[in-house]
């Protein structure tokens, strides 16, 4: 389990929310039962909560994986908006496109296949939000990347960043994980401290960033 809390206080606060129509919830349990690396529950509800507030209506998501959180965030758009998400892995991208096309969304999700290092230059538009869940080493590339594609006023939301409690402590850092976990934490740092946005760590899921560009 990778959350960063106490099992009890995410079973709650899991508890709280209602469950998506009965096909989305479905699939996210397909997806839980083959440990496939989904949004959490509630980060989930903050997501759907900020399309829902700011009126967002493009995205641009950077690790489709099997497609379950492009699939959560352009409903949660409502009948109108669009997403374009990137995928390096050939097993992943053609699942991602199968499961969009069995929701009816292919025609409002662009699946771009491909490393988001170089993919990301070839996107075309201006986005309200980006969703960043990919190589955690990669975050400040991928961002920066996103940023040059962000009308003002958007938000970046970057999945994962306390990483099992690894970015807040030594105390829990494995060996093989150094360099990613110096590399988050260099990544808050520069999207924390940097005047032109504003940006919020919050404890969900794993952890959540959320980043206003000014």
């Amino acid at each position: 389990m990778d959350n960063i809390n106490r099992e009890y206080i995410s079973t709650y606060i899991n508890s709280l929310i209602c469950d998506e129509e009965e096909k989305l919830e479905n699939f996210r349990k397909e997806c839980e039962n083959m440990k496939l690396p989904i949004i959490h529950k509630e980060v989930g509800q903050f997501i759907k909560l900020i399309i829902r507030q700011l009126g967002v209506k493009n995205i641009i998501e950077v690790g489709t994986n099997v497609g379950y959180s492009a699939i959560f965030m352009c409903r949660a758009m409502g009948d109108s908006g669009r997403v374009v998400t990137v995928e390096r892995s050939d097993k992943f991208y053609r699942e991602a496109l199968k499961n969009i096309e069995k929701f009816s969304l292919d025609d409002r999700i662009d699946v771009c296949f491909g490393d988001a290092l170089e993919v990301l230059d070839k996107v075309e538009g201006i986005f309200d939000m980006a969703f960043i869940d990919a190589a955690k080493s990669s975050y400040k590339i991928f961002f920066d990347k996103c940023l040059s594609k962000m009308k003002s006023g958007g938000i970046i939301l970057s999945d994962n960043v306390l990483y099992q409690g690894m970015t807040a402590t030594d105390g829990l850092v494995v060996r093989r994980k150094k360099t990613l976990v110096r590399n988050l934490r260099n990544y808050l740092k520069y999207i924390s401290q940097d005047e032109r946005f504003i940006t919020s760590v919050l404890p969900l899921g794993d952890g959540l960033a959320v980043t206003l560009i000014k």
